[in-house]
């Protein structure tokens, strides 16, 4: 069952009402919501391109749709999908909007599709690398941006430990890739985070586009 839930803002983003559902994917009490602005729960990684859609969206403007993280109480990031629309009210406007649990941003395939496709594509990677040894093929940058999204995928922490026992690669090395893959913007590690490694925006936007080829159309 699809998780999506509907709340009323203020112009400038402060909710006045959310209904259960929206409670329910914050893991936050409808009184612990209401007068709090959506920018105070949203993700800093994701907060200044969804201010900027907000504010550019005018009334009765078609919804603007976003990928978007919101922190929970515990400092987690939830990833959601969210359509705001701008309505006419008798002091200004007001901010309308469908937010929907997803399990990762930017899909254009269901997410079990696109999990599918990161999962055939690791398990190939793997075969390549028996049979013609890491001396040959091997592409950990790659592998590494795999493994995070699948754990984001399945709800589990991807840390470092993890992620070079899967990949049989020294703690240093992936240590070493991952500040390589923060540098490109495509990973983050944060508070928010626990300073675990977490695909950026454009992280899971082009793992996605990546996995995509290997859906059959």
């Amino acid at each position: 069952m699809v998780l999506m839930g509907h709340s009323l803002a203020t112009a400038d983003g402060r909710l006045l009402a959310v209904d259960p559902q929206v409670s329910e994917i914050l893991h936050r009490e409808e009184r612990d919501l209401i007068g709090v602005t959506f920018q105070s729960i949203t993700h800093p990684g994701d907060l200044d391109g969804n201010v900027a859609a907000v504010t550019a969206l005018r009334v009765q403007d078609g919804p603007v749709s976003l990928r978007k993280r919101y922190v929970r109480p515990d400092g987690s990031a939830v990833w959601s999908s969210i359509q705001v629309s701008r309505l006419h009210a008798d002091d200004g406007s007001k901010l309308v909007g469908t937010i929907q649990l997803v399990a990762s941003p930017f899909a254009t395939e269901g997410p079990q599709e696109l999990w599918k496709s990161a999962k055939r594509l690791t398990a190939l990677i793997e075969r390549r690398r028996t049979e013609l040894t890491d001396e040959l093929f091997n592409d950990y940058p790659w592998l590494i941006l795999l493994q995070i999204y699948l754990a984001e995928a399945e709800a589990r922490k991807a840390d470092l430990a993890n992620i070079s026992d899967a990949l049989s690669l020294r703690g240093s090395a992936t240590e070493r890739w991952v500040r390589v893959l923060e540098n490109k913007g495509l990973i983050e590690r944060s508070k928010w985070t626990d300073s675990l490694p977490q695909l950026t925006t454009l992280g899971v936007t082009k793992v996605e586009r990546l996995l995509l080829t290997d859906i059959p159309v």
